[in-house]
């Protein structure tokens, strides 16, 4: 592995329940469960993209947590969304700083109602070193929603190499989502 570079494997925790494709662009990962295998329909989405810094100040992960990512969520629902005669709602249930595989995080809960229907999306965004890793898990069953973001960031790992050389330029490439082991 290159120097400051980041490996990530992900996979599906049970591959016999999830349809899984990548993005055409191998940076975005979408696994939907197959029918009846969950509890209620779920899609769990895994992306890719470069961390603004390898050293997050731990007041601006907070703030990222608190008011930033619930501010970005619901902005693009609203430029994403017609509203549908003012039932259109997005609200955060919760949203803060964490740790996850040993890296800094911030895990989000958002309830989206549209008319009648109400889904889920449980967020994690994962700072491991030069990559910025999102997954997010979607459904109507809140549990659900949980679970299978907490089952799908369990199964991922996350290896870096050695630090780079003092003064070296960070890498450029970001891993592809093949689910096998991904080099950065």
């Amino acid at each position: 592995m290159k120097p400051g570079g980041v490996r990530i494997t992900t996979a599906a925790p049970e591959p016999d329940k999830w349809d899984g494709q990548k993005s055409a662009n191998g940076m975005q990962r979408l696994f939907q469960c197959k029918p009846v295998a969950c509890s209620d329909s779920e899609t769990v989405a895994i992306g890719f993209s470069k961390s603004p810094t390898r050293h997050l100040d731990p007041q601006a992960l907070d703030k990222l947590a608190k008011v930033d990512l619930p501010n970005s969520i619901q902005a693009a629902h609203a430029a994403h969304q017609a509203p549908a005669n003012g039932t259109d709602k997005v609200d955060t249930l919760s949203s803060k700083a964490a740790v996850l595989k040993a890296y800094p995080a911030v895990i989000n809960e958002s309830k989206f109602t549209r008319a009648e229907l109400v889904t889920y999306v449980d967020t994690a965004l994962i700072f491991a070193g030069p990559v910025m890793i999102r997954v997010e898990s979607a459904s109507q069953n809140r549990d659900l929603a949980q679970k299978s973001l907490s089952d799908f960031v369990e199964v991922m790992k996350i290896e870096e190499g050695p630090p780079p050389p003092p003064g070296a330029p960070e890498p450029e490439d970001l891993p592809s989502t093949s689910g096998k082991p991904e080099q950065l």
